[in-house]
């Protein structure tokens, strides 16, 4: 790559030559003007005399010493403006191009703040040239220090299920636990912890990346839903959790494996943080979207946390969280299916406690008609979206 004292010495000398070019150019056209239109008859031009006249050569129509230092002088002064034009113009192109090559080279040796920050006025061309890396660099930093956040989670999330299998296998090599029935399901346990962990990593990276894989098709939310509930009904119910369900039917346009992964990983979350206490499960429509919800009437989220619910190993309380077990993943995995899906995902406190948690999911058909107020398939007031709580 051109250094920017190279380019700019190559702008100067470019723009000198062709101004001096343009000059030279300028002086031989007019001496050639005016040597036929003023100093021979204009019935020349036409003709009628042949050309020169007698007594006339050609030197004479030159210009003389004294002509030819007003164009020196004039040349002079077109090459003064000419370099200071150039000087000027290339402060402002090479100034933001040399500030953007050395923040490139600070990052690239690994300083992820560094910025260009160019002195003086710029082109807009290149003030947006060196916004839009500054903005790079912004994000490029971002993801860096979201990485490390994500290495550091990851590995804390993995260390307890891996530091009570080595200790348990430990045990059982010295002989402190006895290989039996109960120790082994212990084990099985931690190594399904692993597994469901690695699994989530797995399907929130795709999802992140947009290669989950889906397989649309036209399903009952309300059946999936249905199905979800009669498998962990009996362990919430050994977790002091009243199940009720008030399920509508709704056709959406979705993966229903997925949809009945979101709406497990919606429940085990209120198994760790809202037993004891009721628990709501509801199928809602509007016209673009089925809503699967689900109501606790738990702690509920603290006050501003309902943007921070989905994140990737978010806990509202760290302490109790670790203790309650779980990946760290398993609301970020909900959003994650939602947005495979073209949908979205929401959480909100409920009144007076408890929260609210909706996964939206595009319908499987776009239209549909109304009729007194009512949805068709099933009759649901549209003000009860807003308004149904625990």
């Amino acid at each position: 790559m051109r250094s920017p004292t190279g380019l700019n010495r190559q702008l100067v000398i470019w723009m000198a030559a062709v101004t001096g070019l343009a000059l030279a150019v300028m002086i031989v056209g007019i001496t050639l003007f005016y040597a036929l239109v003023i100093y021979f008859d204009p019935k020349l031009l036409m003709g009628d005399t042949p050309l020169p006249p007698e007594g006339m050569s050609w030197a004479d129509l030159w210009p003389g010493p004294l002509e030819w230092a007003a164009f020196f002088v004039l040349w002079l002064l077109g090459m003064a403006g000419a370099i200071a034009a150039a000087v000027r113009f290339s402060r402002r192109l090479i100034r933001p191009l040399e500030a953007v090559g050395t923040a490139a080279r600070h990052i690239a040796r690994g300083d992820l703040s560094a910025r260009a920050t160019p002195d003086g006025a710029m082109f807009d061309e290149t003030r947006q040239l060196v916004d839009d890396f500054n903005g790079m660099a912004s994000q490029l930093r971002q993801s860096e220090a979201e990485m490390r956040a994500w290495n550091v989670a990851i590995a804390h999330e993995l260390r307890t299920p891996l530091t009570i299998l080595r200790g348990r296998l430990q045990g059982v090599v010295d002989g402190v636990f006895a290989p039996d029935a109960a120790s082994i399901r212990g084990l099985i346990a931690q190594v399904e912890s692993l597994t469901r962990i690695v699994d989530d990593l797995k399907v929130f990276t795709l999802a992140q990346s947009g290669r989950l894989e889906l397989r649309l098709e036209a399903v009952d939310l309300a059946e999936e839903a249905a199905k979800v509930v009669s498998i962990v009904g009996p362990e919430l119910k050994d977790a002091g959790i009243e199940l009720v369900s008030d399920l509508g039917s709704v056709q959406v346009r979705a993966d229903g494996a997925r949809v009945r992964q979101a709406l497990l990983a919606i429940l085990e979350n209120a198994r760790r943080y809202a037993a004891p206490g009721v628990l709501r499960v509801e199928t809602r429509a509007t016209l673009e979207n089925g809503i699967l919800r689900v109501c606790d009437s738990g702690p509920g989220l603290p006050p501003g946390a309902e943007s921070r619910a989905f994140e990737p190993f978010w806990r509202a309380d760290e302490s109790r969280s670790r203790a309650g077990g779980g990946s760290g993943l398993g609301l970020a995995i909900v959003q994650a299916i939602a947005q495979a899906h073209g949908g979205t995902a929401l959480a909100r406190a409920a009144r007076p406690n408890g929260a609210i948690f909706e996964v939206h999911l595009p319908r499987a058909v776009a239209k549909q008609e109304r009729s007194g107020g009512q949805l068709m398939g099933r009759p649901v007031p549209i003000e009860r979206l807003e308004n149904n709580s625990v």
